[in-house]
């Protein structure tokens, strides 16, 4: 027996959220898209002075520069996965003694197993792009039978930063607070939040000339609300008495060979606001079992009859979108 979608996104909505700081963080809202590309702005902020005239010449009419217009066909996520018949027949991890379900109800709790797998593969994905995101300005796209694309967002080349020589945070004429006042004035939004990598955080917070700045006590706005459901990052104050939250990031995931990687490298600090107007954007689901609907996510269930089979599949087209990219900031604040 297989299970349409309907009720595959009724146990999609069951599971428990995923570990996803940034995301959570930075683009909480989902917007869906009915074609295959999604379409974002790329919004930009002019601090420009209104111009001195005299009051009997008539005002002159503001050109609005606006927001460039970009579009993007995202690749497609779809891990796919077999329901092993011999696993339906075996006790699953957690039963009783002997085996207490039967194979109809093992068969059910394995579907969910998998599905809970592949959207938390998927939401990965996202935070890994994110992430891309966040320390370049740009996201890299490529796959298998998906030629690499870049898809830049165009954030200001100075917004990219790698400390040398005395300036790097493992150096006692380091100046960690002049640098990060000096990069929030650099961005176009108020900086928020401060990430840190967990070295970076270790060369901050045990230089000579922070640890005294540092304000550890919970403010009535600090969204330490998260901090339970992310087991990953860890609130470590505020820069000042009312200043940008600081946290630690240490969130990981395995690459394509196998290996620990973090999403914010152990030397990154990154700067963000969450005024950033971040969403999480999907393209359209080219499957016309799901009617070519706009969806996060696409879960489908199918079998096959010779040799019997039946597979479980989500699919989604997602794109993390910061339209105030120049609101963000990521250094490498030593050498690894």
């Amino acid at each position: 027996m297989s299970y349409d979608t309907t009720t595959l996104l009724g146990v999609i909505q069951g599971l428990r959220p995923q570990n996803t700081f940034l995301i959570d963080l930075l683009c909480p809202a989902a917007v869906t898209f009915g074609t295959k590309e999604i379409d974002f702005d790329k919004l930009t902020d002019e601090y420009k002075l209104a111009p001195f005239v005299s009051p009997v010449v008539a005002g002159k009419a503001n050109v609005k520069a606006g927001a460039l217009l970009q579009k993007f066909s995202p690749a497609y996520v779809k891990p796919k996965d077999v329901i092993d018949p011999e696993r339906v027949l075996k006790r699953l991890p957690g039963e009783g003694i002997g085996g207490t379900l039967t194979p109809a109800q093992r068969a059910d709790a394995i579907r969910a197993d998998i599905i809970d797998d592949q959207r938390k593969r998927i939401r990965r994905r996202e935070e890994w792009m994110l992430a891309q995101l966040l320390r370049t300005g740009k996201v890299v796209v490529a796959g298998e039978n998906y030629p690499s694309v870049e898809v830049d967002f165009g954030r200001t080349g100075t917004l990219t930063k790698t400390l040398s020589s005395d300036a790097r945070w493992s150096e006692s004429a380091s100046t960690p607070n002049d640098d990060l006042e000096a990069w929030m004035g650099l961005v176009d939004a108020p900086t928020t939040h401060i990430i840190m990598g967990r070295g970076a955080y270790r060369k901050y917070i045990n230089h000579a000339s922070t640890e005294k700045l540092i304000n550890t006590q919970l403010g009535s706005d600090t969204k330490l609300d998260m901090a339970p459901a992310q087991m990953f990052a860890s609130y470590k104050g505020r820069l000042g008495s009312a200043g940008p939250e600081i946290w630690t990031y240490s969130g990981w995931y395995h690459d394509d060979t196998g290996a620990k990687t973090l999403y914010i490298a152990d030397n990154q600090v990154v700067l963000v606001s969450t005024g950033a107007a971040g969403v999480r954007a999907y393209g359209a689901i080219l499957d016309g079992a799901s009617g070519y609907a706009e969806a996060e996510l696409f879960p489908k269930n199918w079998t096959e009859n010779d040799p019997p089979v039946e597979y479980i599949m989500t699919q989604s087209a997602p794109l993390p979108v910061i339209p105030l990219i120049n609101s963000t900031l990521c250094a490498n604040v030593y050498t690894l």
